[in-house]
């Protein structure tokens, strides 16, 4: 499964890269097709194996090449 823009507004739980596992609900998906440096996900973060990285009312962004894999957790509530 690719990241794309049908999975805008749906909660996705990711594995990054570098061991982090995160619960997030997608904002927007960006499927660039300039470079790969702009293709990624923003996001807000519902849970993480990492707490000290959560800062409260903040959006994140993903880049593509850091996501390891990604399972459809739900809809957007």
């Amino acid at each position: 499964m690719q990241l794309t823009r049908e999975l805008q507004d749906k909660s996705l739980r990711i594995e990054f890269n570098d061991g982090e596992i995160a619960d997030i609900k997608v904002l927007v998906v960006s499927e660039c097709n300039e470079h790969e440096d702009c293709r990624g996900i923003t996001y807000d973060l519902i849970s993480t194996n990492r707490p000290n990285r959560a800062k409260e009312g903040s959006a994140y962004w993903a880049d593509s090449r850091d996501i390891r894999s990604f399972e459809v957790i739900g809809e957007r509530t």
